[in-house]
Formats: structure tokens, sequence, C-alpha cells
């Protein structure tokens, strides 16, 4: 800090005397004797009023007489009683536009923010908008670093550390400080929504399961309108289901969260479900599906998965129903047909068999195919007509 403010008044020395000698070589004036008597009174009689202060200031400045102009607004500054706004902002503006030192300017924003305790809105709108050039991110971001742990506010302190977290991110494309910026922040506010959703993201990419589902946990109690309940809680189910195989928490994240969702829960419950072998779990979500697929195909595969659970469960009258409705409603789906005759060969009810060979070999395309499945329908009727069956 020594060595920073020596070579601060070097420069100002510097400036100083060159000034005074170009003023009197080139335009012949009286500025410079103007300036001397200007400096000797500042000595004795400093200026009282704001007025003139800031006419003392500006003519100091113009003349880049910085020695007297740093002591002049750093005495006034140090006094309680003639602190104000504007002097800091002019302290950091010139250390940022004249002396280019931005490590100085932050050191004075964060003094300003301390000492005359303004919010993060005042800061931003009447401090750095009027000290930084346009768009100069990484000046911001320093400035912001240094004055975030001075807010009184516990909502200025997080609206400050969340537009570092945007500077971060967007602007500087500072990683390091980001993950830090981040880690202040969910410790000043524990359920910050950005916070959670960028540890969500961290350890997702980690694989840390565990920590994902605590995170989203909190998530759930921290968003603020219904469909991003409905979203945290379908994703909380999806990490429950497919990363810890859990089904039991996942039904149980869906029934508690997303009763009323418009998102589609069914593949997370239909799987969750099936995990368990919970076939009535699953033939109760198929159900509900039907009511909302209005399309031919998505029936029809409905109905197919319908009829393999009946199936599964012996029931192969509703297997038999749900397959035909299956390749009724699509009859691309050739699985669908394959799965009656499946059944009508397990209970010898040759007839179906015909009848369904028959509607099989009428949709196919592959002249391979539909050759050997009319030699299937030739033995049937042979081994039909020889009393094979």
């Amino acid at each position: 800090m020594v060595a920073s403010r020596n070579k601060i008044e070097d420069a100002a020395g510097f400036y100083e005397m060159g000034a005074l000698m170009i003023s009197e070589i080139v335009n012949d004036q009286p500025q410079p004797s103007k300036i001397k008597e200007l400096l000797k009174s500042i000595e004795t009689h400093p200026p009282t009023s704001a007025e003139e202060l800031g006419e003392t200031l500006d003519t100091l400045e113009s003349f880049e007489c910085w020695t007297a102009y740093f002591r002049l607004l750093e005495e006034r500054i140090a006094d309680p009683a003639q602190q104000s706004l504007n002097l800091y902002v002019r302290l950091a503006r010139t250390h940022y536009r004249y002396m280019e030192d931005i490590g100085k300017a932050a050191e004075v924003c964060c003094n300003l923010t301390r000492d005359l305790k303004v919010s993060y809105p005042i800061l931003q709108q009447e401090v750095i908008s009027k000290i930084l050039n346009h768009e100069d991110f990484a000046a911001e971001a320093m400035i912001l670093n240094a004055a975030s742990p001075h807010f009184k506010d516990h909502g200025d302190q997080i609206k400050c550390l969340e537009r570092l977290c945007i500077l971060y991110e967007k602007k500087t494309h500072n990683e390091s400080l980001l993950a830090k910026t981040y880690e202040r922040l969910i410790e000043t506010d524990p359920k910050n929504v950005k916070a959670l959703r960028y540890f969500k993201l961290v350890f997702t990419q980690s694989g840390d399961w565990e920590e994902v589902v605590l995170i989203l946990r909190t998530l759930l109690t921290s968003v603020s309108y219904a469909q991003e309940v409905y979203r945290v809680a379908l994703e909380l189910a999806a990490i429950y289901l497919y990363q810890l195989d859990q089904p039991k928490d996942a039904i149980e994240i869906v029934e508690q969260h997303c009763n009323e969702s418009p998102i589609d829960t069914s593949t997370v419950l239909y799987d969750a479900y099936q995990r368990l072998g919970h076939w009535e779990g699953c033939l109760r979500v198929l159900r509900q599906c039907l009511l909302s697929v209005e399309a031919d195909m998505g029936r029809s595969i409905i109905r197919f998965k319908m009829g393999q659970i009946f199936e599964q469960l012996g029931d192969y009258g509703q297997a038999i129903d749900n397959y035909q409705r299956a390749f009724k409603l699509w009859p691309i789906l050739l699985d669908a047909a394959e799965g009656v005759i499946q059944i009508g060969v397990k209970q010898k009810d040759w007839s179906l068999v015909q009848q369904y060979l028959e509607l099989l070999n009428g949709v196919l395309l592959d002249p391979v195919l539909k050759s050997q499945m009319t030699q299937v329908q030739r033995r049937l009727m042979d081994g039909l007509s020889h009393g094979y069956a």
C-alpha cells in the first residue's frame, strides 16, 4: 500500500510539474501562477462549502495536480462529518480512469459501502455506473467482490452475490471464482434457487447422486411456482428410480408432489411399478394414459403393453382383448397379432390362430415373410385336416 501510494505521489508530482511547464511555455497565460496560489491556499484555507470544494477539485484535476487532489479528497472522506457519496465516487473514478488502478477503485467502493451503509441498488446505479466504462465487467466484478461483505441488508448481500455469479459465468468466464461465489451465496442463503441449481449440475456431472437428491429436496421447498415444483419433483423421482434404484421413493415423490401436474409422469411411474413387479400399478398407469392419448399409434402401444401384463398375470381373456384392440388400432404393430397367435396356440384355439395368421399375412410387405407365413397357414390347415391339433 505504501509503495503504491508513493508511486501515485511521484506520478502526481511529475504531472503537476509538467502541467505547469506546458502551460507556461505554450499558452503564456497566468494559469500556472493561479495554480501555485491555489495550492498554497489549500494548505492555509481549505475549501469549506461543497461548491467551493468541487471547483477546487475540478481545477486540480484539469491540471493533473494529483498530490493535492488526493490529499484533499482523502482528508474530507476521513472526516465522518464531511463524508459524502459524491466524494467517494469521485475518488474511485479518478483511480480507475486516470491512475488505471481498478484495485484502488474497488477499495474505495468497499469503504463507501461500509462507511455510508449504501444498498446494493445504490451501489450499482449511483456508484458503479458513474465510475466504470461501459461493459467493463471485470472491473465491476472486482468492485462487487470487495463490497459484498459490507452490505447491512441480507437481501442486498444475496443480490450482490447473484450478480457476481452472472458476471463470472456469462461475462468473465472465471470458473474458479464462480464456484467460490456460489459457495458464498449458498452459505448466505441456503435456499437460494440459483445456487441450488448450480450445485445440482456440479454434483450431477460428478455422479454424486446422494448430493443431487439432497439439493433437489431443498429445491422442492424453495421454488416459487407450481410448475417448478412439478419439474423438480419429477427430476427427483427419476434420480431415485434410474440412478439409485429406489422405485418406492420415486413413486412416493410423484404421488406426493405431482398429482395435479400437467407434466407427464407416466413413464417414471410405470417403470417404478414394473421394477417392483407391481402389475396392478402398471395397469393403473396405462389406463390413465388411455384417457389422455388420442393418436391411434399411441393407444395401440398402450393396449399392447396392457396385453403383455395380463398375459403375465395369466388372464388370457384380457390379454387377447387388448392385443386385438392394439392390432386393430395400428396394424403395423405386428407384435400385437403375434401375441394373439401365441395365446391361441397355448389354448389350442386354432380358429383364432388361423384368423390372425391370415390378418398378419395381409399386412406383411416383405415377399419372403409373406411366403413363410403362407407356408405356416398351410401346415396348420393340413394338421387340422389330419386331426393333429
